[in-house]
């Protein structure tokens, strides 16, 4: 009985659904959500890298099938982007990057921390801060977009304050997964008003894989 209530529930909310967005569902798009669905299912069984060639497969269906959609979507992330910027530097000195495909990786040699805001369609990033040589008593990493499979080490001594939104993905945070959709992570470490060097990182991405570490 419980089954059969159960997939009542789907049915209508498929039908529902159709009737909502009948007019924005084609063949391509059906293909589109089923190659995003079967990556979003790669990504959680741990094949990261062939996840999100299948995403950016999914995405670029959906972009030739609803041109005005997507880039209206894109449009609107990018001003959101602008906006967000301006608040998180307040007046100071950063650099502002928008790229369709970066990679911001800081993990193999000495290198100078920077405030920066990064906004990309697909991003790699990649910074062990235990690296860092920061010149500033604190720094903020601004980083946005479509797509995102990031990767931050911080170390013990740092004061870190993240806040971290992922439309779909994972966050990992010392080990703990938290997974799913609307992802919201929020975190700052204790005493990080009383540290002497501080980075605060934030996060915004409709997907992505995102994992951080203090060591």
């Amino acid at each position: 009985m419980q089954t059969r209530k159960k997939t009542w529930a789907i049915v209508l909310i498929v039908v529902g659904a159709i009737m909502l967005l009948g007019k924005w569902v084609t063949p391509l798009s059906m293909v589109a959500l089923l190659v995003l669905c079967y990556g979003i299912y790669t990504m959680r069984a741990n094949r990261v890298s062939f996840g999100y060639k299948c995403l950016a497969v999914g995405a670029g269906l959906l972009l030739l099938d609803h041109i005005i959609l997507v880039l209206g979507g894109i449009l609107i992330s990018v001003g959101v982007f602008y906006a967000r910027a301006r608040e998180l530097h307040r007046g100071r000195e950063y650099v502002r990057r928008q790229e369709f495909v970066s990679q911001l990786n800081r993990e193999r040699e000495p290198w100078v921390p920077e405030p920066i805001s990064l906004w990309n369609l697909f991003g790699d990033v990649n910074c062990d801060f235990s690296l860092a040589l920061p010149t500033e008593p604190d720094t903020v990493i601004h980083l946005q977009g479509v797509i995102c499979d990031a990767d931050l080490t911080f170390p013990e001594e740092y004061g870190v304050e993240l806040d971290i939104f992922v439309g779909y993905g994972k966050v990992s945070f010392e080990g703990k997964a938290h997974s799913g959709m609307l992802n919201k992570f929020v975190w700052r470490s204790p005493g990080y008003a009383y540290s002497e060097q501080k980075v605060r990182v934030v996060m915004a991405y409709a997907a992505g894989d995102v994992n951080i570490r203090i060591n």
